[in-house]
């Protein structure tokens, strides 16, 4: 079987649940809006910086499609980012860890956007035991000239663990890390502008995240106290790549090296993922199960994260569930094998889990397969609700939707969620129909082009 088959019967059994129906997302704004545009509503000047786009958790950069034909963004059917750039957005997209930490991950991003050798940190690297050093991308830059003047910026576009992956290289971007400084300065060693505390102004002038982890997935910390993350890693793999016939293709690059993980020549692909997931490196609390976990959200390691008040961010959520007497339930158009997980997080209930208390039971059980749309809204430090009519066919229908005021700078702006729109559909991965997401990415890019500079 070759890779085409294997990937129309990923999309068939995708079918088998019904296609995705894509449904407007209410507008905020007035429909008499007289303004055409949103530079106009807002009183903007607009802006062209960059956009990188930051995918999830088993996800893959733009420079390697998935078994050559599956884009990240877009499917087999679409590649989104090159109709962005034939419409004349500057975009792009790195390959990070996709089982990593988001720490890993940002510098990671951050090495591919500026062309360097990937460095983790002194401090990190001394208190997990790993090399301070990764790939090395030097003379590669995504953006050529990132951070070389302060007017020098880019827009971020995350999904799923993208989302607080983009938050974490905003904060970096902004803070830097008081820490890897501390260390640097002890170890008379140079240390990376990404960790540079003495920063004027914040690097990142727009974010938006889709279907974003920012407050974990309790379907994390279930598949976690039943042993069963690990499983789950391997079927969500094996629906992505298909069967054991394609074995021995070095299918991702997990960016483990700095852990001494690395695929040997001769090493089937599964042989090498059964190896990653009993080393010792799951147990350590600098991977994505530790970060997409609920529970492990009050860690100093994630915990000191927060928002740049210089920067504009967004949220959108994906919705696959019916909301039916307390529970949600999934809809015949969730892909197959996320609506079992969607009707687990629909009954969820625990306890002991304190962030389970500050939302509606509502906001916790509604969901997108994977992530619950009281964490795809915003972090724990909250949200204004910014309702925009993301699937507008044209600008000025955008323009129409939107709020008469400009979005805040240093809070999420929600803009709604997507109906009938699971967290795999969100980017188009499985769509057989190509367009179905084409108004949502445009509108999205000019979303953040219109900021002010």
């Amino acid at each position: 079987m070759n890779a085409l088959q294997l990937i129309f019967t990923a999309f068939f059994l995708t079918l088998a649940s019904g296609a995705p129906v894509p449904v407007p997302v209410p507008g905020g704004g007035s429909s008499s809006s007289s303004s055409k545009t949103l530079v106009e509503i807002w009183g903007s000047s607009g802006n062209s910086y960059p956009t990188v786009f930051i995918h999830g958790l088993l996800g893959w950069g733009e420079a390697k499609p998935l078994l050559g034909v599956l884009n990240y963004w877009g499917g087999i059917t679409q590649n989104i980012l090159a109709e962005l750039r034939d419409k004349g957005y500057a975009v792009s997209a790195p390959a990070v860890g996709p089982l990593s930490s988001n720490w890993e991950r940002a510098c990671e991003a951050y090495a591919q956007i500026t062309g360097t050798l990937t460095d983790y940190g002194i401090a990190r690297s001394t208190a997990f035991g790993h090399l301070r050093f990764g790939e090395d991308h030097t003379g590669n830059a995504l953006v050529p000239g990132f951070m070389e003047t302060t007017s020098s910026k880019i827009n971020l576009v995350g999904h799923s663990m993208g989302g607080p992956t983009q938050r974490l290289l905003t904060h970096l971007l902004t803070y830097g890390s008081p820490a890897e400084i501390s260390a640097c300065v002890a170890a008379n060693a140079v240390c990376s502008p990404l960790f540079w505390t003495n920063k004027t102004t914040s690097y990142v002038n727009g974010v938006f995240a889709l279907s974003g982890v920012h407050q974990g997935s309790v379907f994390d910390d279930i598949l976690q106290a039943n042993a069963g993350f690990l499983n789950f890693f391997k079927e969500l793999i094996l629906l992505l790549i298909g069967a054991n016939s394609f074995d021995n293709i070095n299918i991702y690059d997990m960016q483990l090296g700095h852990w001494g993980l690395t695929q040997g020549a001769d090493e089937p692909f599964f042989t090498f993922l059964e190896r990653i997931l009993q080393s010792n490196w799951v147990n350590e609390q600098s991977n994505a199960l530790f970060d997409l976990s609920t529970a492990g959200l009050s860690s100093p390691l994630l915990s000191f994260v927060k928002e740049s008040p210089s920067t504009t961010y967004f949220s959108l959520s994906g919705l696959t569930t019916d909301y039916i007497l307390g529970d949600s339930y999934a809809e015949l158009t969730t892909t197959i094998l996320l609506s079992p997980v969607a009707d687990t997080i629909g009954a969820y209930n625990n306890s002991q889990f304190s962030v389970l208390k500050e939302y509606s039971k509502e906001d916790w059980r509604q969901n997108d397969g994977l992530v619950a749309i009281a964490s795809s809204r915003s972090p724990s430090s909250g949200y204004s609700s910014y309702g925009i009519n993301i699937q507008s066919s044209s600008a000025s229908s955008l323009a129409s939707s939107a709020p008469s005021s400009s979005p805040v700078k240093g809070k999420y702006n929600y803009v709604g969620s997507l109906d009938n729109t699971d967290h795999l559909q969100i980017v188009g991965l499985f769509d057989i129909i190509p367009g179905l997401r084409t108004n949502v990415f445009n509108n999205i890019l000019t979303i953040i082009s219109s900021l002010s500079a």
